[in-house]
Order: C-alpha cells, then sequence, then structure tokens
C-alpha cells in the first residue's frame, strides 16, 4: 500500500521534488516499477508530473487514492518497506553463504543493507532569517556543556576547539614511532572516564594490564617504570590509588584486546563493542592494526576501506571516534629547515585524514611535547600546544607560546616501551 501511497501523492501534489531530491529509485516501487518509470520519464522529457488521467491511459489498474500523509511519513514508510524487502530477498542466501563459511559474501550483503537504510532523506530546507531554534541549541549548549563535548584531558586545546564532538567526531592523532601516540590517547580517555563517560579502548598490542598501568599513571601520578616492572617502592601508594579509584573516577574504561576476539578487530567488532558496552567514545589504538573486512591486500586500499567503515560507524552510533595513526616519513619544511605538518604526512591514505575531524600532529624531543591542530573542521587550523611532559609520572605542564622558544623539535628515537 504504501507504494501506491507515495506514487499518488506524487501525482496529485504534481511535486517533482518528491522524486528528484529524494533519491528514489525503481527499486522502491517492486508493486509499481513501470508505473514509477513512467512517471520518471514523463518528468524527464516533459518536465512535469503526468495528470492522473494520463497515468490511468496507460495503466488503467492503477489504485488511484487520496493521500493526506505528509511527505516525510511517506518516505520513511517507503525506506521501512524497501529495506523489509531487501532483506526478506536476501535472507536465504546470506543463510546459505554463512553456511558454506562464505562469511565475508554474506557480511557484504549486510553492508549493503546498511547503505539502503540510510539512503533515503527528505529534503526540507529551512529558512534561518525566520527559524531562530538554533538561539535555543545554543543557550543549551552554554548550560550544559557535557551534553555536546567530552574534554580531551587538555584544558588548552578544549579551549581551542570545545572537546570531542559527542555526535559528529572521528579524529586522528598522528606520530612517528615512539612520540606518544598511546599516551596521549589514554589520557583522552582518562579525562572521558573522569567526565563520567563509559569509555572503550582498543588495544592491538597492548595487553589489558599494560593499558591500565599507562592509565594508573595519567589519572594517580604514579611512576609507570614502578608499575610495569614491579617496583615494591610504590606499594602502599598504589594500593591507596586503586582503593579510591571507584569514587574519584564516576565513569568506566574497558577494553579491548585481539586475544579477547581471537585476531584483529574489524570495524563490525568495534561496532559490537559499542553497543554491548554501551560506550559514549571509543578509541583506537592503532588505526593500522585493525583487519579490513574487505580482505583488500594493499595496504593503502586495505587503510582507505577501514577509514570509510569507521566513518559509517561513526555517523551510524553517533559516538566520538579517536584513533591514532602513523605518520608517514616525508618531512616538509619551509626551505629554511623549519619542519611543518600537513595531512599529506598521514602515512598509508588520503581517505583517513579527508574522513577525520580532526587531525592532532604529536612532535616531541626530551621532554618537550607539542601538539599541531593541522586540521579541525570547526575552529582555526595551525594552532601549536607545547607541552613539558614527565611520561614516568603521566604529567603534562602546559608551556605558553612566549615561553617555549621557536626552535623545531625533533624525533626522539625512542619507542614507546623504551622511554623509561
Amino acid at each position: 500500500m504504501i507504494q501506491a501511497q507515495v506514487l499518488n501523492k506524487i501525482i496529485q501534489s504534481k511535486d517533482a521534488s518528491i522524486i528528484t531530491l529524494n533519491n528514489l529509485s525503481v527499486d522502491s516501487f517492486s508493486e509499481y516499477k513501470d508505473e514509477f518509470c513512467f512517471i520518471r520519464n514523463h518528468l524527464t522529457k516533459y518536465g512535469n508530473i503526468p495528470d492522473i488521467e494520463t497515468v490511468l491511459n496507460n495503466f488503467p489498474e492503477f489504485q488511484v487514492i487520496t493521500v493526506n500523509e505528509p511527505v516525510q511519513y511517506l518516505l520513511e514508510e517507503l525506506m521501512h518497506d524497501s529495506n523489509k524487502r531487501f532483506l526478506a530477498e536476501n535472507y536465504t542466501k546470506v543463510r546459505e553463504y554463512i553456511l558454506s563459511d562464505r562469511v565475508e559474501d554474506a557480511l557484504q550483503i549486510l553492508r549493503s543493507a546498511s547503505d539502503r537504510s540510510t539512503s533515503y532523506v527528505s529534503m526540507q530546507s529551512v529558512d534561518i532569517l525566520r527559524d531562530t531554534s538554533r538561539y535555543d541549541a545554543y543557550i543549551d549548549k552554554v548550560d550544559n556543556l557535557d551534553k555536546y563535548f567530552i574534554s580531551t584531558g587538555f584544558d588548552e586545546l578544549d579551549n581551542i576547539t570545545g572537546g570531542w564532538d559527542v555526535y559528529e567526531e572521528l579524529a586522528t592523532i598522528v606520530a612517528r614511532n615512539g612520540l606518544g601516540k598511546s599516551w596521549i590517547l589514554f589520557k583522552c580517555a582518562a579525562a572521558a572516564a573522569k567526565q563520567g563517560k563509559n569509555v572503550g579502548i582498543y588495544s592491538g598490542e597492548m595487553s589489558e594490564n599494560k593499558v591500565g598501568y599507562r592509565i594508573d599513571t595519567i589519572l594517580g601520578n604514579i611512576a609507570n617504570g614502578a608499575l610495569v616492572h614491579g617496583g615494591g617502592s610504590i606499594k602502599n601508594e598504589y594500593r591507596e590509588y586503586i582503593e579510591n579509584l571507584p569514587k574519584n573516577v564516576p565513569g568506566s574504561i574497558r577494553i579491548l584486546t585481539p586475544k579477547m576476539i581471537n585476531g584483529p578487530a574489524t570495524v563490525t567488532a568495534l561496532r559490537a563493542f559499542i553497543e554491548k558496552d554501551n560506550l559514549d567514545i571509543l578509541f583506537i589504538d592503532q588505526h593500522s592494526l585493525l583487519e579490513d573486512e574487505r580482505g583488500a591486500k594493499n595496504p593503502t586500499e586495505k587503510a582507505a576501506n577501514i577509514s570509510k567503515d569507521l566513518k559509517l560507524l561513526q555517523v551510524v552510533k553517533r559516538i566520538p571516534i579517536i584513533s591514532v595513526s602513523q605518520q608517514n616519513r616525508e618531512k616538509l619544511d619551509d626551505g629554511k629547515g623549519n619542519k611543518s605538518f600537513d595531512t599529506t604526512q598521514v602515512a598509508m591514505s588520503d581517505r583517513i585524514a579527508q574522513d577525520s575531524t580532526q587531525i592532532i600532529f604529536i612532535e616531541r624531543k626530551d621532554d618537550l611535547m607539542r601538539l599541531h591542530l593541522v586540521k579541525s573542521r570547526d575552529t582555526a587550523n595551525g594552532k601549536v600546544l607545547t607541552y613539558k611532559v614527565d611520561l614516568n609520572r603521566g604529567i603534562w605542564q602546559y608551556v605558553p607560546d612566549d615561553q617555549s622558544g621557536e626552535e623545531n623539535l625533533t624525533d626522539s628515537g625512542y619507542s614507546e616501551d623504551d622511554v623509561f
């Protein structure tokens, strides 16, 4: 019935935009394919929707009904009907693929279903000079900032960007090996937990205990070297910290490792992680340690596929996703030996840079670390923040511009596991 309702609405309203602005195709009219094609072809050839008499002259059996429902409702119901029919038609095929161990083929059908489910958008413009609801949204944001942003753990970065956008963030932290990508990621995760959020971390290399020790160092400023190597000098300090942890940090931090899922995580596994543990924010350490569900062998294609799937996951689940990525070995300079950073230095794929809402490069030498805000969708790019760091104690001390010096930092050459 919904297919007939939509076609009658188009004919009665003479509103061609229902077709042209809402991505309608013959696939959505399984019971009225010929009728839809006739209406669309008439529109293309003559520039208008045919009269009901013209339609009946070509399709005498077409059911004419009066439709008073709004277009938005009709399109939503048409989408629901189309998805239901698609799944019913492909259920048998998915089952056959699973039984014959053709899991990737089955997943491809399910991915297609996900794409179809988001393909219709009712196009309704808004007159922003008359509709001032954005003022109410602004006031709500002022009064309830935690609803819209999650702290990064760096006050200075929060002042620039607001923090991680609760609904539309897919950020990437980029650096060469050993400069502190994981430390930055875990500091951001700890800050979200202190804000009361349910935090998820996918750790592609480190065990849950090792991640836990780094989180403990960040939250409690406990010597990481002693935690990792079993130093007895911190035993009492660590016990007191552990006992007070539940009351000091209202949120949660859940760790997922390859060992827990019998291999590297796919984006589908990360979605299950989000849904099972009701995560408010997801951190990924790191992008290159994820598995491409399409099975691409070329590293660039693999990275692009994963980035595309992460972007879709963020859009569907509407939580911030923050990942770390390698920096390629190309170094840009201004001809005078001064280093610079841009999105082309994200290793493996331009797609990662394109999909990211924010890109932060890390530069470090000895106890100085700089965060370069190379890309930020809603703020000015090019901001640089300098910190004096003691990673063994999980301390970042901000150094104002007039005290940071102008010299460029160079790679320390340490690996993250050899810092202490």
